[in-house]
C-alpha cells in the first residue's frame, strides 16, 4: 500500500513537469506567431498610407491643372485725409510771436545790466590793485587816498542800492571813476613811450647831420644835390634840434604824478615832419650820365686805302728782335729820366 501511494506520487509529479515544459513551448510559439502577424499588419498599414499619400497627391495635382489662373488688376481710389486737430488762428499766432519778442527782449535786457555791472566790479578791483602797484608813483598821496575812498564806497554801492539799478546807471558811475582813472593811466603810458619816440627822433636828426658832413666834404655821394637842397637841409636841423633840446628838457622836467606836457603822439607827429621834409632830399639820386657818342671814322678812297693797307699789316707782323732796342730804357738803366 505504501508502495502504490508512493508510486502515484511519482507519476503524478513527472506528469506536472512534462505539462509545465509543454506550456512554455506552446506561449513561446504564440508569441513569435503574433509577432510575426503584427509585423505584417505594419507593413500593409504603411503600403497603404503611401498609396494614398500618392494618389492624394496626383488629385492634387489634377486639381490644381484645372484651376484656372488667377489676374491681378490694381485699382487707384482717392484718398481723403482729413485732420481733426485744430491750429492757431492768425491772431494767436500774432500773439504768440509778440510774446516770444517781449521775452527775447527782457533777456537781452537783463543780460546787458549785469555786463554793466560787472564792468564796475571789474574796474573798482583792477584800479585798486594798481594803484598799489604799477600806478603808485603816477599818483600824490592826497588823491590816492582821495579815489580809494571813491573806489570803496562804488563797490559798497554795488551790492546795496546798486543791486538792481538800470544799464545807465551802471554806465554812469563807470565814467564818473574813468575821469581819474583815464588821467593815471595816462601819465602810465606817456612814461612808458616818451624816452623810446625821443629817440627815433634824435636817429633822424642824427642821420642827417652825417649826410650834411658828408656834403661839407664834398663826398661825390651827394654832389648832385643843389644849393638849395643843402641849405634846406641845413635849415630843418637846426628848426628840428631846437625842438628836439625842447622835447627833452621838458621830458626832464616832468613829474610823475603831474598831467604831461608832451606827449607821445606829439614827439611823432614832429619826427614825420621832419622825415618828410628832408628824407626826400637825402635819398634822391643821381642823375644819370651818357657816354659821349664816339665819332665815325670817314671812308677813304679806293686806291689810298689799298696803299696804306699793306703797311699797317706789315709793321703790325715785324716784332723788335732786341727788347733794348724796343726799349733803350730798358736796356741801360742809368738812362732812365725822373721827374
Amino acid at each position: 500500500k505504501q508502495w502504490y501511494q508512493r508510486r502515484v506520487a511519482i507519476t503524478a509529479g513527472m506528469e506536472t513537469e512534462d505539462g509545465a515544459e509543454n506550456g512554455v513551448k506552446e506561449e513561446s510559439n504564440s508569441n513569435e506567431n503574433g509577432a510575426d502577424l503584427n509585423a505584417e499588419k505594419i507593413e500593409k498599414n504603411d503600403s497603404e498610407e503611401k498609396m494614398k499619400e500618392e494618389n492624394g497627391a496626383d488629385e492634387i495635382i489634377s486639381e490644381e491643372k484645372k484651376k484656372p489662373k488667377m489676374k491681378t488688376k490694381t485699382v487707384q481710389n482717392p484718398l481723403e485725409v482729413t485732420s481733426s486737430k485744430k491750429g492757431f488762428t492768425s491772431k494767436e499766432l500774432q500773439a504768440a510771436w509778440e510774446r516770444e519778442n517781449a521775452m527775447i527782449s527782457t533777456d537781452k535786457l537783463i543780460k546787458d545790466r549785469l555786463m554793466a555791472k560787472n564792468t564796475v566790479e571789474e574796474y573798482v578791483y583792477d584800479m585798486r590793485d594798481k594803484l598799489y602797484s604799477q600806478l603808485e608813483k603816477f599818483i600824490s598821496e592826497s588823491a590816492k587816498e582821495v579815489y580809494l575812498s571813491e573806489l570803496s564806497k562804488t563797490e559798497n554801492w554795488l551790492y546795496d542800492e546798486g543791486e538792481n539799478c538800470q544799464k545807465q546807471v551802471y554806465i554812469d558811475k563807470l565814467a564818473e571813476l574813468k575821469k581819474v582813472g583815464d588821467r593815471i593811466m595816462t601819465r602810465y603810458n606817456e612814461s612808458e613811450g616818451r624816452q623810446g619816440a625821443l629817440n627815433n627822433l634824435g636817429s633822424c636828426l642824427v642821420h642827417v647831420r652825417k649826410v650834411l658832413d658828408l656834403i661839407a666834404n664834398k663826398d661825390e655821394k651827394y654832389d648832385h644835390l643843389s644849393e638849395e637842397d643843402v641849405k634846406t637841409l641845413i635849415e630843418k636841423d637846426a628848426e628840428f634840434q631846437q625842438v628836439f633840446n625842447d622835447f627833452c628838457n621838458k621830458a626832464a622836467s616832468q613829474k610823475l604824478h603831474e598831467d604831461v606836457q608832451i606827449t607821445v603822439a606829439g614827439i611823432n607827429q614832429k619826427r614825420k615832419e621832419f622825415e618828410d621834409k628832408c628824407y626826400p632830399i637825402v635819398n634822391k639820386s643821381k642823375p644819370k650820365v651818357e657816354p659821349p657818342p664816339v665819332p665815325a671814322e670817314e671812308p677813304k678812297e679806293g686806291k689810298e686805302a689799298e696803299k696804306e693797307t699793306p703797311m699797317e699789316s706789315a709793321e703790325s707782323t715785324q716784332a723788335p728782335a732786341d727788347p733794348a732796342a724796343a726799349d733803350p730804357a730798358a736796356a741801360d738803366p742809368t738812362s732812365m729820366e725822373l721827374d
